[in-house]
């Protein structure tokens, strides 16, 4: 008879564990953790960019997956009678046919009122959206964009619309033209003599008019002139024409006065 020497398969390990022959003796050794990996699903990509990834595994940059802008007919020129179509992620530039028309409304002509539009892919006329330089409205009403759509709003009512009788004038009251009595003004005075009109806080009063030198009349040999708000009848000054000199003088004004020198 031969000892059978003791192996792995006469042992359960532990979880965590794993059995391995040391010595010629089988033993639980702790699993030895191993190191993840980064991929494509620990980092989220930006819009327009996705984790390029090459035979199932993601191109590394500095040690993480790397992100690459998505390709896109934009960074496709198409030659003539050609265009471009996403195929599988990729743009292509393909031969137009009549089962797959160009997205484009430059060979579509519209009837009046319509205008093209891409629908689907598809050129279509579809009807012109109304604005207010297509709009006619009624009298007394004006066109207004409302809501995006034009509308016949009734006109705002103002003074320019209004005929009021004699004796009033119009203006705007809480925004609506109202005929107002005239306001009182020194032309629809009659004042009586000794009196004139004038304003006070905004209303034509009779008062008793200042003196002047208009209203007096001076003897000969003085002149009117205003003494403090006072007409008063003052002598003439005296002059060389009011002094007669004897032969060998003459009349010469000094210091105000006619003096014989």
């Amino acid at each position: 008879c031969v000892h059978t020497p003791p192996s792995c398969n006469d042992i359960q390990c532990q979880k965590g564990s794993t059995c391995q022959v040391i010595d010629g003796w089988p033993r639980c050794v702790q699993t030895k953790t191993s190191i993840h990996r980064p991929s494509c699903s620990d980092i989220q990509c930006p819009k327009g960019t996705r984790c390029a990834v090459t035979d199932g595994w993601p191109r590394f940059l500095n040690g993480w997956p790397r992100c690459i802008r998505v390709p896109s007919c934009g960074d496709l020129r198409c030659p003539i009678e050609m265009t471009c179509r996403v195929v599988e992620g990729w743009p292509k530039c393909l031969r137009m046919t009549r089962s797959a028309p160009a997205a484009s409304c430059a060979n579509l002509s519209c009837k009046s009122a319509t205008v093209c539009r891409v629908v689907d892919d598809v050129p279509r006329c579809v009807p012109s959206k109304p604005t207010c330089a297509t709009v006619h409205c009624s009298e007394g009403t004006t066109c207004q964009t409302v809501g995006g759509w034009p509308s016949c709003v009734p006109n705002k009512p103002s003074c320019d619309t209004v005929r009021c009788p004699v004796g009033t004038t119009c203006q705007m009251t809480e925004d609506w033209p109202t005929c107002v009595p005239n306001k009182p003004s020194c032309t629809d005075m009659h004042c009586p003599a000794g009196t004139t009109c004038q304003m006070v806080k905004d209303w034509p009063k009779c008062v008793p008019k200042k003196p002047s030198c208009n209203d007096i009349h001076c003897p000969s040999g003085t002149t009117c002139r205003m003494v403090e708000t006072s007409p008063r009848c003052i002598p003439n000054k005296p002059s060389c024409k009011d002094l007669h000199c004897s032969k060998g003088t003459t009349c010469k004004m000094v210091e105000g006065w006619p003096k014989c020198v």
